[in-house]
């Protein structure tokens, strides 16, 4: 931790504290209020530390090195807020309050249900969470959970996420996130260096508009076929599911098989949701009827309902156009 507080309340930051004080001053974690001390900075940026990491659950998976320095960086970047603002209503400790936002860095790996109930937890006290993560998340054409739990969407823009870069002081953000049949996951990059704008305006971008994709229905047809000859265990379960409603892989017509932005939450289980739509009558027996898929929600920053509620329609659009 950066900020640690006195018996008498005064705030110490650790980039400014001297070694001599350690000496002179009780220092106290202000989130457990159990005893800290002070570590000079030689591979790491100085900070305060508790006697056992047990101590405390606001730093139960420490810090490293990557950690404290982005939130120096962030922190010179933003020039007003609060370091490490504790908030005792939710028990937890962001590593930046910036007016309503949030600012966590997360650069070690995290339990997805850990991860989904700090951001929910944001949320309903009214706060804008704001994940940034570290080098440990280099994305590739695979997301982890953690990774898809840690984006946002927005309707015109699609999905997206950022990553604090320390080092380099910069932001990126990683915009125009789909999924391909073929290819696994891909994107686009943008990067801000420190100061280029404020940390509001930028944490409020909105992604421009998605470009066109790359995609033939025979050909994902062809690699749907392909996986289950393969006998890929996720590909069987999921004609195991269709066989339940008297179907196949090779009965979905060709609109089924189209490409959407919402294969980033389910990939090929779209199909399912999909011919779902063909046997149910009204949204409501629709969504009766996916419930057999058990795709729990662990995207904690976009609505479950609002996604399914645009699945629907997209359904209704590409029947009308067949």
């Amino acid at each position: 931790m950066l900020i640690a507080n006195s018996n008498k309340g005064d705030k110490y930051d650790a980039r400014t504290f001297r070694q001599e004080e350690s000496h002179k001053i009780d220092l106290f974690c202000p989130s457990c209020h159990k005893p800290v001390f002070y570590k000079q900075g030689k591979v790491k940026l100085s900070h305060f530390a508790h006697f056992s990491r047990k101590m405390c659950d606001s730093f139960s998976e420490g810090e490293t090195p990557e950690h404290l320095a982005g939130k120096d960086f962030l922190f010179q970047w933003a020039q007003t807020g609060e370091l490490e603002a504790y908030l005792p209503k939710l028990h937890q400790r962001p590593d930046i309050l910036y007016n309503h936002i949030a600012i966590e860095v997360q650069c070690s790996f995290l339990p997805i249900e850990k991860f989904v109930e700090r951001t929910r937890n944001y949320l309903k006290h009214g706060y804008c969470p704001w994940w940034l993560f570290g080098e440990k998340f280099v994305l590739r054409n695979r997301l982890t959970s953690l990774q898809k739990a840690g984006t946002y969407y927005h309707r015109q823009g699609g999905f997206y996420l950022w990553l604090s870069k320390p080092i380099k002081k910069e932001i990126w953000l990683i915009d125009h996130i789909r999924w391909h049949y073929r290819w696994g996951f891909f994107y686009q990059v943008k990067k801000w260096p420190v100061n280029s704008v404020t940390l509001d305006k930028l944490f409020t971008v909105i992604p421009s508009q998605q470009p066109s994709l790359e995609w033939d229905v025979s050909q994902y047809r062809f690699f749907i076929y392909k996986k289950l000859g393969q006998k890929q265990i996720s590909t069987i379960r999921l004609q195991e599911k269709l066989y339940l409603l008297g179907a196949t892989f090779q009965d979905l017509p060709d609109w089924c098989y189209e490409p959407s932005w919402y294969h980033f939450f389910f990939e090929d289980e779209l199909l399912f949701l999909r011919f779902c739509y063909l046997k149910s009558r009204s949204f409501l027996e629709w969504i009766h009827r996916i419930k057999t898929l058990n795709h729990p929600w662990l995207y904690p920053l976009v609505s479950q309902k609002e996604i399914l509620q645009d699945i629907y329609l997209e359904c209704q659009k590409l029947v009308g156009k067949k």
